[in-house]
């Protein structure tokens, strides 16, 4: 009798020892490069989420011996339940917060500014190409009008192929010379806008010229148009003002190695072309990628739903 509750507590203690050396909720739990551990806890599954990157997101999982051994099926499954974001198994941030970075140091959010234009779709080629998720923060009027069908194709093509759409305003106008309800109208427009395009309602935005920060007034409008999370950046590669020098953009990202990285990237601006904006996104992400960093979706960034 004994000596089988000896090997009932052994078997026990192992899946106990398994468990504790799977990733926690949230946790990478694999990708290109990966050193650690490739199971998740009890009641989280690795899901795949790019090549460099799977992530231990809630799944049915009775222990992680059973996790681990799923874990290769799991990988395969090429991303479709994480590209509906309504379905998001992150939690909804409460009030809103403003961010620079993101909340694991090797992790990078690629964000591009100002779309759609007509430069749109040769990025979104490229980092279907890359099989990098960026995060499209997106106006209501400048090169495109959001009642155009062009606005809409591009940005419904946006969310379909997985990225995050979130808002940079209809307007573009500083957010801190706008009264409240000023705010709350742009703020409702372009949602309601995005909205019609993709079926969902962003709760990330970005706000022009990254103002805002500490502004009450700012802070409360855009928590009441439904908004969690506003986004600025902390490395910034200045394409609309050194019409996309590659070598200052790798200078910057280098200069930042080792912290959680929030890219700014633009789809326009003065002087810009298609042979130029492409190949500074090259240059970003291959000087990502070799200093080691894993490119995440701005929902992977800062552990927050993307949608309200």
């Amino acid at each position: 009798m004994k000596s089988f509750l000896f090997i009932g507590f052994a078997i026990l203690s192992l899946f106990k020892l398994a468990d504790a050396a799977c990733g926690g909720a949230y946790a990478q739990c694999g990708g290109n490069g990966f050193q650690g551990s490739n199971c998740c806890v009890s009641g989280y599954t690795c899901v795949k989420q790019n090549d460099w990157y799977s992530q231990c997101k809630p799944g049915s999982s009775s222990n992680a011996a059973s996790n681990n051994n799923n874990n290769n099926n799991n990988n395969n499954n090429n991303n479709n339940n994480n590209n509906n974001n309504n379905n998001s198994s992150y939690p909804k941030g409460s009030g809103l917060q403003f961010y620079t970075k993101c909340k694991n140091s090797k992790h990078w959010a690629m964000t591009y500014d100002d779309g759609p234009t007509e430069f749109a779709d040769a990025i979104l080629d490229l980092l279907k190409q890359k099989n990098i998720k960026a995060t499209f923060f997106v106006l209501g009027q400048m090169y495109m009008n959001s009642n155009s069908a062009e606005w809409k194709r591009i940005v419904k093509r946006m969310s379909d192929e997985g990225h995050i759409v979130g808002t940079h305003t209809y307007s573009h106008k500083d957010l801190t010379t706008l009264s409240y309800q000023q705010i709350v109208d742009d703020m409702n427009k372009i949602t309601n806008a995005v909205y019609t395009a993709i079926g969902k309602k962003p709760a990330f935005m970005r706000p022009p010229y990254g103002s805002g920060n500490g502004n009450q007034n700012v802070k409360n409008a855009l928590q009441a148009a439904g908004y969690t999370a506003a986004i600025n950046w902390n490395v910034d590669p200045m394409d609309y003002s050194n019409g996309g020098n590659i070598n200052y953009a790798k200078q910057v990202i280098n200069q930042a190695k080792g912290q959680p990285i929030i890219t700014l990237n633009h789809l326009k601006y003065g002087g810009a072309t298609k042979d130029g904006i492409l190949a500074l996104a090259r240059a970003e992400i291959d000087t990502m990628i070799a200093n080691g960093y894993t490119p995440v979706t701005m929902e992977q960034c800062l552990g927050l739903k993307a949608y309200q």
